[in-house]
């Protein structure tokens, strides 16, 4: 179905600058994406445009984000969305970038009396706001780049829970592609949602990052990082969940 606003975003999107040289230094750096066909190149550097067009990166705590910090996070923000389509990062429009980890205020409420509510400050290296902004740590970001022994992705998860929102709901379960099926979506995160819960209760070590296992969408933002980053790794793991991820985003690097 043609969209007029889509259609102005890309158009608008065809007259930004990138910086060649810096796009491909990012994608070296990245599992899988350092040969990429020149077609899939060129689409991402569409995707990385649009974004930019998009969406507004603003500085924290004293950053002031340049064009090459801009056109990372643009980059790294569009990698899990090469087949899904730039209208899956529908729905909000600003980036705030901190230097390093950032703290937030947040509520608990009381389990043992009623409207008695609890405030503290959490220390975050990212945070995705439920139709609001999607928030980073620099330094976070960086560290991953520099080190992908590690396996993780502080953009990737981020983006996850922002695909996964879709739905209405932050679950772990974001609106199926048309040739998925949500049964078999659901029985394979659960089961090895399930499996981690017992390894930790158990007392064993998990092969995977462990707060995966701290709530359902956890577990699907932190599968995308290994799906992206380390695939093998992760069919070794979970097969099924692996396969639900290759449907889902697209074949692995």
């Amino acid at each position: 179905m043609f969209s007029l606003g889509a259609w102005m975003r890309r158009r608008r999107a065809r007259r930004l600058p990138l910086s060649e040289p810096e796009f491909l230094a990012t994608a070296a750096r990245l599992p899988g994406m350092a040969q990429l066909p020149a077609a899939r190149l060129a689409q991402w550097q569409q995707l990385t445009r649009e974004f930019l067009s998009d969406k507004h990166i603003h500085g924290a705590g004293g950053l002031e984000p340049d064009a090459a910090m801009r056109q990372c996070i643009a980059q790294l923000a569009t990698w899990p969305i090469l087949d899904l389509g730039y209208a899956a990062l529908d729905g909000w429009h600003d980036v705030i970038v901190y230097p390093g980890a950032f703290r937030a205020r947040r509520e608990r409420h009381d389990e043992d009396i009623e409207h008695l509510v609890h405030e503290y400050e959490e220390e975050l290296a990212g945070e995705s706001m439920d139709h609001g902004p999607l928030v980073l740590s620099w330094d976070d970001i960086l560290t991953d780049l520099e080190h992908p022994e590690e396996m993780k992705s502080l953009v990737v998860h981020e983006i996850a829970h922002k695909l996964d929102g879709l739905s209405g709901a932050v679950n772990g379960a974001p609106p199926m592609r048309k040739s998925m099926s949500q049964q078999a979506w659901t029985e394979a995160f659960s089961a090895a949602f399930e499996a981690m819960n017992q390894q930790l209760d158990a007392e064993q070590e998990t092969v995977l990052d462990p707060y995966a296992a701290s709530a359902p969408e956890e577990f699907f933002a932190v599968m995308s990082e290994y799906h992206f980053i380390a695939p093998d790794l992760l069919a070794e793991v979970y097969p099924q969940v692996a396969a639900q991820l290759r449907q889902f985003y697209g074949p692995s690097p």
